[in-house]
Parts: C-alpha cells; structure tokens; sequence
C-alpha cells in the first residue's frame, strides 16, 4: 500500500524524530519524496520529514470522510435519532454532551450541544 500526498500516517518508529512526535502519533502526508515524507500535524501548525518505514497508513472508512468534509464546511451539524428507548436516548444524546430533557405535548425529547455539534433523541411515543 502506497504513501501518497492526502494520506493519513500513524508513527511507528520515532527513531531520528524523538522530538517531534510520539509513537501512535497521527499526521497528514504533504509530501512522499520516494519513501522520504513530509507530515504535518492535524492541526497544521508543524511539518516534519520522517522515512515511510517509520510510519503505517491509517484506512479511513469513505463514510468518516465524507462526515468530515461536511462538517468541515457546516456552520452546524445535527443528528437525530427517531422512535427510540429512554436508556438510548440518553447515551445517544450523552455522547455530545450533557442531556437536556424536553416535552411538549406527547412529543419526549434529549438534546445536547457541543460547538457546531447538536444530538437529539425523540422517546418512543405512548401507543
């Protein structure tokens, strides 16, 4: 599997690079410069060089990029989940922050917000 400019690296091997980065440490390929690649921290702050035998591509799964890339571009990002328990709601919701619960009418709600992130979870109705 080749190294290529985009990829996402994981140092291996911090022989040479003690200094600049720790073991399991996560960077951006800028540059494979025949097995000698330029990375840069996920913040973009620091670029280094470090061989590629130092370091393994990390796989990205299509559907965590694509998540990135919109959120990336979004002002705000929303998810929800429809229909579902009271325990599943609140780990639902959980995950981006502390759980605020809601009702109006016959409609039972969690939401949280984090940043640009917003989590709801609407309860099972009383059928």
């Amino acid at each position: 599997m080749s190294i290529q400019a985009g990829d996402k690296v994981e140092v291996q091997d911090r022989t040479g690079v003690t200094d600049l980065c720790v073991d399991g440490e996560q960077f951006y390929v800028l540059i494979n410069n025949d097995g000698l690649l330029t990375v840069e921290d996920t913040d973009g702050f620091s670029s280094f060089n470090i061989p590629c035998r130092q370091v393994k591509k990390v796989k990205v799964d299509t559907n965590n990029q694509i998540i990135d890339e919109l959120y990336e571009q979004s002002e705000h990002v929303h998810f929800y989940l429809y229909d579902t328990e009271f325990a599943n709601a609140f780990n639902f919701v959980s995950i981006v922050g502390e759980p605020a619960y809601s009702e109006v009418s016959n409609t039972k709600w969690f939401s949280a917000t984090n940043g640009k992130i917003t989590a709801t979870a609407f309860l099972k109705g009383d059928d």
